[in-house]
């Protein structure tokens, strides 16, 4: 039961133990790939995996980007005044706005649904072929924005401020205003299990330590388990893989050791919640850029502007070397920004 923005419990739980590695890969060489796995947005182009490139100039900066069947869909940089859009890109076209002069815009895991935040209004839409269809509508509950999908309901965070706690919140189209009841529970949602009814978050003990937990949308986000000894930290990145399997934070080696240096763990969400050793594993240096899942077994996060880390989960999981690898973004692109990753690798849908 979760109550008052905390897991209930009797006893705080006992710190982490250091986790089981058979390899330090913090200080490990790391081999350097032939190429990107993924698609990249850098210095104002797009970068396919199949050598395209495509002149992003139009679009302004991007957010975020999806790739789509027939093109990709590109999320802009909020403005100075405030505003995103989206529009979406096919080779040898001109970008075409999808939607622009928003609040904020969530993206569904394989970018054929938009959900934004315009004024007092929340809507959503599919993206089919460049187009928005089926648009429904709904007043937005104060200070709330969109932040994801799960299933077919949209995920609300909402910013504290008085006496109004930060929570989550569903809201789902067709039910006019979001009337559900907000979480105040969760401090990080990482993302949405394949049943699309579990979310994947972050809570706190009653000690106020972190807790990995899974909760339920059908039970206004309750936790419904709880794994307390995932040594993790709470700057909000992390990814879950497309099965549901994997999930890759940051957090620490030995939560013990207070100065411990934050870096990227792999977590068997299979296992975790059973206290599973080798549930947790140490799976390279921070998360600090966007991050992708490229398929069941690999994820890429951007490392600076010049190149990517690669995370191999059979290697880690097996302790084998070669579990992380570097890889350099195309150095004609290369400026002081970091890439934007694009969801959805063509040879791996």
């Amino acid at each position: 039961m979760v109550t008052g923005g905390d897991v209930a419990a009797s006893t705080p739980a006992a710190p982490a133990a250091p986790l089981p590695f058979s390899e330090d890969l913090r200080s490990q060489p790391l081999a350097a790939t032939q190429a990107p796995p993924v698609d990249l947005v850098v210095a104002g182009e797009l970068h396919t995996v199949d050598g395209q490139r495509m002149d992003l100039a139009q679009v302004g900066g991007v957010a975020q980007a999806s790739r789509l069947t027939d093109g990709w869909l590109v999320v802009t940089e909020t403005s100075a005044a405030g505003a995103a859009g989206v529009w979406f890109v096919a080779p040898d076209t001109t970008p075409q706005v999808v939607l622009t002069g928003v609040d904020a815009v969530a993206v569904d895991p394989v970018g054929t649904r938009i959900a934004w935040l315009h004024g007092a209004e929340l809507a959503v839409a599919s993206v089919v072929h460049g187009e928005l269809a089926g648009t429904r509508r709904g007043r937005a509950p104060e200070q709330s924005r969109p932040v994801g999908f799960a299933g077919d309901a949209v995920l609300l965070e909402r910013d504290g401020g008085g006496e109004r706690r930060r929570g989550y919140g569903v809201w789902r189209p067709g039910q006019g205003e979001s009337r559900t009841s907000w979480s105040e529970t969760a401090s990080v949602v990482y993302g949405v299990l394949p049943d699309g009814q579990t979310v994947v978050a972050q809570v706190h003990d009653a000690s106020g330590g972190p807790c990995l937990a899974l909760l339920d949308v059908e039970q206004d986000l309750t936790a419904v388990k709880t794994a307390c000894t995932v040594p993790l930290t709470g700057d909000g990145r992390g990814a879950v893989s497309a099965d549901g399997r994997w999930l890759v934070a940051n957090g620490v080696a030995d939560a013990r050791v207070a100065s411990e240096p934050e870096l990227a763990l792999l977590v068997d969400l299979n296992q975790v919640f059973d206290d599973q050793i080798g549930a947790v594993r140490e799976a390279g240096q921070r998360l600090a850029g966007s991050t992708v899942w490229v398929d069941h077994d690999s994820v890429v996060h951007a490392a600076g502007a010049d190149q990517l880390v690669q995370i191999n989960v059979d290697r880690i999981s097996a302790g084998q070397g070669g579990a992380v690898e570097h890889i350099a973004v195309p150095t004609s692109a290369a400026i002081d920004a970091e890439p934007v990753l694009v969801a959805g690798a063509p040879d791996r849908r």
